[in-house]
């Protein structure tokens, strides 16, 4: 077994994984604590992109009523899509397999 090539591999992203959490925990464990400007900085840059990200826009949700209406229209029409794709899906499988008869 420890010859085949998908063994390998896993073994392969075991250890490197490892390895990368033994770099972390060293690299953070002997790092200087960061000081309050740096701190600062980190705090506003995680703001300034939740602004533009789908994070902050779930979150800005609650106040908005167009997008939740958006959101709403959106799921109604998830349900009908998802039954129409299974149903075109059995549709093709169907008529492939009366084809290859």
């Amino acid at each position: 077994m420890m010859q085949k090539p998908w063994f390998k591999i896993i073994i392969w992203l075991i250890t490197i994984s490892f390895f990368f959490l033994a770099t972390a925990i060293i690299i953070s464990s002997l790092a200087p604590s960061p000081d309050e400007d740096k701190s600062m900085l980190y705090m506003s840059g995680m703001m300034n992109a939740m602004d533009s990200s789908l994070m902050g826009l779930s979150m800005s949700m609650e106040s908005d009523i167009y997008l939740k209406t958006i959101v709403k229209k959106a799921s109604d029409f998830t349900l009908p899509f998802i039954l129409y794709s299974m149903a075109a899906a059995l549709l093709v499988k169907l008529r492939r397999s009366q084809i290859d008869r």
